[in-house]
């Protein structure tokens, strides 16, 4: 009975996973395409409400697979568009600090609301678990009727306000389109229309229509960027490594110190109160960029994982290592998500600047943090069933061993990525430094340029 009951759960969450797997990319595509976000987010709130009531009067197993695949489905919805509308509302130059806080308050909401859940369950009942998190989800939707979308506020400011706003980040409502409208307005009145347009596509500031036919989809170009590929994994390192804690590390302090579930979950703590210093990570990689943050997060993280192993036994002592050994965990681990969140948002904008045509109208914020997304419900499937495998055949020690590693592992694309950024910009000054001096020099020249060729394939040109 118990192995069927673990197996029922196992299978849950698993459906869960794919929900959000599968939904993630299609609401990112929709939502790039839609001119109001709101839509799109009410009805993943909706739907969210009514996956926790049918949740909490389930009496079947298939109710249960319905109840969290549309759950699954509200997730995917919420965290991409919601995402996505952080990137519209707040400016470039605040992106890592506002990610960071909400990333933060995600992290936060995901160690606590077990806590939550147990001490309401077992003070007030199986209902009122539901009770509460239904409140919330009303709160969450009475909060988003008062919100205005950035580029819907925009079309009653002033075209002044909205030409000089260096921190607007909307996708379908351009500065461009700001100059359409006023130079509308500036036209005289015996104009005709047509040859104010043409004045206007003969300006300096025409724009040229967008390629619709032949390009690439949006989700295949992002795929393509290595920088994003980075900034994923990174993500998908964090989230592991966090779900795995929550698989595993219940039962072992259960069976190592006899805790019962209140004190297991509390333990959690120790991991969501330093999740709270997220704005400060993210504020910190707006000043000195994303990269080397993140790259420092997976790096430290490992140490205190794979010390984790030193608690083997029951005392006083190793309680507190186990809690120091968490409270590091936490610190290092916030240093990934809201920096890489905020690179995300970065490579986007990049690659637009670089090729308008690249994504099409409606851009590509949705469709890049729907990737994010599904890195996020790929790493809470990965992270339990694997930690979980390690413990029961290798052991804690091992298993502590193994995730420290993979920690590590997620350092490496971000650190060859900086590596490689600085190693071209090395290259480029000196290229132009050699160039000035030895620019009468023939035979330096031609020492120069073999030097050149064994290093690099293509060098910028002095």
């Amino acid at each position: 009975m118990c192995r069927k009951i673990k197996w029922w759960n196992s299978f849950i969450f698993a459906v869960f996973g794919a929900a959000i797997l599968i939904g993630s990319p299609i609401c990112g595509w929709i939502a790039d395409r839609t001119p109001n976000r709101s839509v799109a987010f009410y009805t993943g709130l909706l739907i969210l409400l009514a996956a926790t009531v049918l949740f909490g009067v389930a009496k079947a197993s298939w109710v249960l697979l319905i109840s969290r695949l549309c759950q699954g489905l509200s997730a995917a919805i919420t965290y991409t568009v919601g995402l996505a509308l952080l990137v519209d509302t707040v400016g470039r130059d605040n992106i890592g600090q506002w990610m960071g806080t909400a990333l933060s308050s995600s992290s936060f909401g995901l160690i606590v609301s077990p806590l939550l859940g147990g001490i309401v369950y077992a003070k007030a009942g199986y209902m009122a678990v539901f009770g509460m998190a239904m409140g919330l989800i009303i709160f969450d939707i009475l909060m988003r009727l008062v919100m205005i979308e950035k580029k819907t506020a925009a079309k009653y400011r002033p075209t002044e306000a909205l030409a000089t706003d260096n921190s607007f980040y909307g996708t379908f409502t351009t500065r461009d389109d700001a100059r359409d409208e006023q130079s509308d307005t500036a036209r005289t009145p015996n104009e005709p229309r047509h040859q104010a347009e043409t004045a206007h596509l003969l300006s300096n500031g025409h724009k040229e229509p967008a390629r619709t036919k032949g390009r690439m989809p949006t989700i295949l170009v992002l795929l393509g960027i290595p920088r994003l590929l980075a900034a994923i994994y990174g993500i998908f390192v964090n989230v592991s490594i966090l779900a795995a804690f929550d698989g595993v590390l219940p039962l072992y302090v259960k069976s190592l110190f006899g805790w019962n579930s209140l004190k297991a979950g509390l333990i959690f703590l120790c991991l969501a109160i330093p999740a709270l210093t997220g704005p400060l990570v993210g504020k910190l990689s707006d000043k000195i960029g994303p990269r080397w943050i993140a790259v420092a997060g997976c790096a430290l993280t490992a140490p205190p994982l794979i010390l984790l192993r030193l608690v083997a036994h029951d005392s006083v002592k190793q309680k507190f290592l186990l809690c120091a050994m968490l409270i590091c965990c936490g610190f290092t681990l916030i240093l990934i998500v809201s920096p890489v969140a905020a690179d995300l948002s970065a490579v986007v904008e990049e690659k637009e600047k670089a090729d308008p045509d690249a994504f099409g109208p409606g851009g590509a914020y949705a469709q890049a943090f729907a990737l994010f997304n599904c890195a996020m419900a790929a790493a809470t499937l990965f992270g339990p069933v694997v930690a979980g495998a390690l413990v029961e055949r290798y052991g804690w020690g091992t298993m502590t061993a193994a995730m420290g590693i993979f920690a590590f592992s997620g350092a490496i694309p971000s650190f060859f990525y900086t590596v490689q950024l600085y190693f071209s910009i090395c290259t480029v000054f000196w290229d132009k430094l050699l160039g000035t001096v030895w620019a009468d020099q023939e035979s330096a020249a031609k020492h120069y340029q073999r030097v050149m060729d064994a290093t690099m394939e293509k060098t910028p040109s002095p």
